[in-house]
């Protein structure tokens, strides 16, 4: 996956990639021990299209934009809690690609004592320079990347990281007569370290019986430090819910890494329309059955 961004004030959001280039690896996760001097990374362009190309290569920081998991890039500071790209240094700041060319860039996370433990996150962006590679004009404080590729650097420091998944609150989509058919989660990362959560959403008669099963975060989604995200979810029919009574929607959880699940449970109550019609039809044959019975009596007076 490709990111542009378009000229603006704001944080910019994720969109379509410029056509005619690719950036590998899209992101890629790197851990760096407390007692570490530094480590490397590599990102890779390629040109696929006819003519020679150039770019600014630079890094800014990003964070959570909307809890749906989009990306805010916030530009590079000192100040940022879970900011990188102070941290970065590259092994050039332009990129010249020819014609079908791929090239190599290498950086370098250096791990000064001001980089705190836990998780930073930082992107190195490559801006198509439309003067030829002319780089005077500074990106330090700007965002307007038009048309961009951009590889994003997931960062977790050794030695004081704190790992964290809370389930704030969850919403089913659900009446009387019928079973949810799918279920929003909303997740918080208490910890100061991105994690993927993990788990089960399953829905059990009075019986004990499961009769539906839903996937939690089947896409691998991350959550970065102190922040929330949704996870909206499917249920898929595991066998048919012919019981009416109390149902029990039990959801298990857990990060990535993390060996116990933590579960959480509620009670809501079910009518199957097949039971309904059931109960019309026996309703039904109980009033024929009374007037026939009321006719014949009639009748034999």
């Amino acid at each position: 996956m490709l990111l542009t961004f378009a000229a603006s004030d704001k944080p910019a959001r994720a969109q379509a990639a410029p056509s005619g280039f690719s950036i590998t690896p899209f992101y890629q996760s790197i851990d760096l021990k407390k007692d570490q001097a530094s480590a490397p990374f590599t990102i890779n362009v390629k040109n696929t299209t006819a003519a020679p190309a150039v770019f600014r290569v630079s890094v800014l920081d990003f964070g959570t934009l909307d809890e749906s998991g989009g990306v805010a890039f916030l530009g590079a500071s000192d100040n940022l809690k879970y900011g990188l790209a102070s941290w970065v240094n590259l092994s050039n700041d332009t990129l010249v690609l020819a014609p079908g060319e791929e090239r190599q860039v290498d950086g370098t996370i250096e791990n000064r004592e001001s980089l705190s433990p836990g998780g930073h996150y930082g992107a190195v962006f490559f801006k198509i320079d439309d003067n030829g590679g002319n780089t005077a004009d500074s990106q330090s404080d700007s965002i307007a990347f038009d048309p961009s590729l951009a590889s994003l650097l997931f960062v977790r420091k050794t030695g004081g990281e704190t790992y964290g998944l809370n389930l704030d609150s969850f919403e089913a989509s659900k009446n009387i007569f019928t079973l949810p058919d799918q279920i929003r989660l909303r997740f918080q990362n208490t910890g100061n370290v991105h994690v993927v959560p993990r788990g089960t959403v399953e829905i059990f008669d009075p019986t004990g019986r499961m009769v539906a099963k839903s996937i939690i975060n089947s896409e691998s989604g991350i959550i970065l430090p102190e922040t929330f995200r949704l996870f909206p979810s499917k249920f898929m029919p595991i066998s048919f819910a012919y019981l009416p009574g109390r149902y029990t929607m039990a959801i298990d959880y857990r990060y990535d890494g993390q060996d116990n699940f933590t579960t959480r449970k509620t009670i809501f109550f079910f009518v199957p329309l097949n039971f309904v019609g059931l109960v019309v039809l026996v309703i039904g044959l109980m009033v024929a059955v009374h007037v026939i019975h009321k006719k014949k009596k009639i009748k034999q007076k």
